[in-house]
């Protein structure tokens, strides 16, 4: 992997400051916004670019996926929304072991059945409304 840019640490950057940082031209960075929605710099009243630390690390992506990798700009928008994805999805919880894998399907109903008639006891001995007991089922142990 590549040793991290050095350069210094500001708010704002002009478009040609980050053209020298990140070795893309500034006309290429001009057309990238109108084909990526992830880099979009704040311009100020007379127009002019203000790109900050987040603008710059959406440019080298790009500049990662295109001259690196060799994605086309639509397959680079893609992998930048897909990546986008799997960092906002969030992590699943992992599932609460039971110990089923050992028991009969009888075995794991009245496991359940039990346990669900304990919490119900606990409910209502907490006073919250009453609920009727759990009824056995016609068949089943």
């Amino acid at each position: 992997m590549d040793a991290p840019l050095e350069y210094p640490k500001k708010l704002y950057y002009s478009i040609s400051e980050v053209a020298d940082i990140t070795g893309v031209k500034a006309h290429v960075l001009r057309y990238w916004e109108t084909e990526f929605p992830s880099l979009h710099p704040k311009k100020t009243r007379a127009g002019s670019r203000r790109y900050r630390q987040p603008d710059i690390e959406s440019v080298l992506a790009i500049k990662d996926l295109l001259y690196v990798k060799g994605f086309k700009i639509a397959g680079a928008r893609k992998a930048l929304r897909a990546e986008k994805a799997a960092d906002a999805a969030p992590a699943q919880p992992a599932q609460m072991a039971m110990g089923f894998e050992s028991m009969s399907a009888e075995s794991q109903l009245a496991f359940v059945r039990t346990e669900l008639q304990a919490i119900l006891d606990l409910v209502q001995k907490l006073g919250q409304p009453k609920a009727a007991p759990l009824k056995k089922m016609a068949g089943k142990g």
